[in-house]
Parts: structure tokens; C-alpha cells; sequence
């Protein structure tokens, strides 16, 4: 017996991988990293992450934008058309009636500057742009644009918002076409204590190269989804659609999480880099027939509804396919802007 045992230990140390000191006891596997080809990692990372996450996560913040309306209504015998609105006090003299509306966007901004005085990010523009004026026509086939009613936008709101802050920000540089926007706030004004600034670190790693990146790609996502602080992964499915076109991944996307941060790895930890900002997620659209939301409210329950309804359309989110705005096309809208925003004392580096 001690010599088939004797034998079994040369035969297993023989075999690179295993240990073995006794033959009572258990055989331990020995995992060796493959060597680096400096290409960005597929499949989940060797090591913990958490600390860089964590730091990560830090320069990503939660903002919210408001726009207050007023709709103007229009009796169609009256044939108005949008030039017939000559002066601001054109829709109140010739309207019926009146209304207010509100309407509210949430997002995440990634913080690239940051001073004693001002901080300056990088968000979805959709998340701050709003019309100014929304034409509603009676007969949209007719070839006269009769109006029925005109919606104004009378004042806007934005809050950049952070444990230790909460304040508003101005607009900087927006590109519609790209998706991209710089928004900047000052943060000496509104400062809480001497930490504020601390809350607001610049991301902490570079601008990576998403045409590198293969099909498989690991990434991680930073954003605030339904206000709520959130770091999320995805697996890259077609990333070299051109140096400037969306690329996607599967990472749950929820309203909130536009504008935020995309990191792949090259190689290994701690070696992340900026790929990209999440923009969107596709969805589909269906049409619901709806109550008055406000009588809607003082229904008494297992009654007939009676009063009016409307048509509503309604967006539904189809979960895991998540587009991603590429570094390359971020950084050429940096460096399109670069001058502009030195002129508004935000000189942003690339």
C-alpha cells in the first residue's frame, strides 16, 4: 500500500497544477492568468473590483431638469396659424382657454472638471433639452396649418443633485445630432462646508478605444436609474458599427440611466477605461386609452367611470439592449467645443 501511494505522488507531481502532501489529503487546482495581450477583457474580471468601482462611482452624479408650460387653446373657426401669433400677448388674447403642464426628465452626468468654483459634466442632451414651443394642429392632412393649440414653455429648472449638494446648472454645449451635452454649475455659492469640492472628483480614468473593443467585451455601467445609485454590466455585441455610430450591450437600462458612464477593462484590473456614455434603450410604443387623471383620482373604486378619456401613447422599454454613445465620438465633441467652454472657465483636458 505505501509503495502504490508513493507511486500515485510522483505520477500527480508530474502533472503541472497539483499539489499533493499526503495521499489522505485534498488535491488543490493552481489557476494561472493567461498571458497579456493588452486587449480588452471578455468575460468577468480576475481580482475585486469593488474599490474601483466604488471610485468610480463617486464622479457620477444624478440630475433632473423641469420645464414649466402653459397650452393655449384655439377655436379652429377662428383659422389661426402659427403667424398669426405676432407678439408674446397673441396666445392669451386670442385663445379660449388655458392650462399648465410640467414636464420632467432624470439623468446621470459624469463629472470631467472640477475647481474651487465650478464643476463641469457630461450628460445625454435629451436629458436637458426642451422645446420651447409645441404647434398642435386641427387637421393635421389639411394644407393649411390651422392651429388648435400652441404649448409655450415659460421657465426651466435644472438641479444638479449630490448627498452633500443641491443646486442648479446651466446648459454649456449641447450637440442634438450626437446626443452629447456639457453642463456646468458653481458650486462655491451654494457650498454646504469645505467637503463640496471633494464630492466632485473628475472621472479617474481615460478615454479608451471602442473600435477595439470585440464582441464579448466586458463593461460596466454607472448611472442613476430611477434616481437610485447604480453600477451595472454588459456584454458588448457589435462595437464596430464606425469610430463615431452607437454601439450596444446588454445592461439593464432604466429611465435615469442616461447620460452614464460605460468602462471596459484592457487586459486586467485596474487597467479600465472610458468607452462610452449609455444613451438609450430601444422600446416600443402602444396606444392606451385612458381616464381623466385627475377626476381618475376621486373615483370610487368598483364604480363605473363616466367621465372623459383620452389616447395616450406610452413607451415599454425592451430590457437588454442598451445603446452606448462612443468615446471617440465624445471626445471629438469636446474638442469641437474646447474653445467655448475656455471661454466659460472650464478648461476641460482631454
Amino acid at each position: 500500500m505505501k509503495r502504490i501511494c508513493s507511486y500515485l505522488k510522483v505520477l500527480l507531481l508530474l502533472v503541472p497544477g497539483f499539489v499533493l502532501s499526503s495521499c489522505t489529503r485534498t488535491v488543490e487546482y493552481v489557476f494561472h492568468q493567461p498571458p497579456s495581450e493588452e486587449t480588452y477583457l471578455t468575460g468577468y474580471p480576475f481580482g475585486n473590483t469593488g474599490p474601483y468601482l466604488e471610485k468610480m462611482m463617486q464622479s457620477v452624479k444624478r440630475v433632473t431638469s423641469t420645464a414649466y408650460y402653459t397650452t393655449y387653446l384655439f377655436d379652429p373657426a377662428d383659422q389661426l396659424t402659427p403667424a398669426s401669433l405676432t407678439d408674446p400677448d397673441s396666445p392669451e388674447v386670442l385663445s379660449y382657454s388655458r392650462y399648465s403642464s410640467n414636464q420632467t426628465s432624470a439623468g446621470t452626468a459624469v463629472v470631467i472638471y472640477s475647481s474651487a468654483q465650478r464643476v463641469g459634466l457630461l450628460t445625454a442632451n435629451h436629458v436637458i433639452s426642451k422645446p420651447d414651443t409645441v404647434y398642435q394642429f386641427a387637421d393635421a392632412d389639411a394644407d393649411a396649418e390651422i392651429l388648435e393649440s400652441v404649448t409655450i414653455r415659460q421657465r426651466q429648472v435644472n438641479w444638479l443633485i449630490d448627498t452633500a449638494f443641491l443646486g442648479s446648472f446651466e446648459v454649456l454645449a449641447a450637440d442634438e445630432s450626437a446626443d452629447l451635452a456639457i453642463i456646468g454649475a458653481r458650486i462655491d455659492q451654494v457650498a454646504i462646508d469645505g467637503s463640496v469640492r471633494s464630492q466632485f472628483p473628475v472621472f479617474p480614468y481615460p478615454f479608451g478605444e471602442p473600435q477595439e473593443l470585440t464582441p464579448g467585451a466586458f463593461t460596466y455601467a454607472f448611472g442613476y436609474p430611477r434616481g437610485y445609485p447604480m453600477v451595472t454590466t454588459g456584454v458588448v455585441s457589435n462595437p464596430n458599427r464606425g469610430e463615431y455610430h452607437a454601439f450596444i450591450t446588454d445592461a439593464l437600462f432604466n429611465p435615469g440611466f442616461s447620460g452614464g458612464a460605460v468602462v471596459a477593462i484592457r487586459d486586467n484590473v485596474p487597467d479600465f477605461e472610458w468607452v462610452g456614455m449609455a444613451r438609450s434603450a430601444s422600446a416600443s410604443s402602444e396606444w392606451l386609452i385612458v381616464p381623466d387623471e385627475d377626476i381618475a383620482m376621486q373615483q370610487i373604486p368598483h364604480h363605473p367611470y363616466r367621465d372623459d378619456i383620452y389616447v395616450r401613447e406610452r413607451s415599454r422599454i425592451d430590457y437588454g439592449i442598451t445603446h452606448i454613445v462612443p468615446a471617440t465620438r465624445i471626445k471629438r465633441f469636446l474638442l469641437e467645443y474646447e474653445e467655448l467652454l475656455a471661454g466659460k472657465r472650464y478648461r476641460i483636458r482631454l
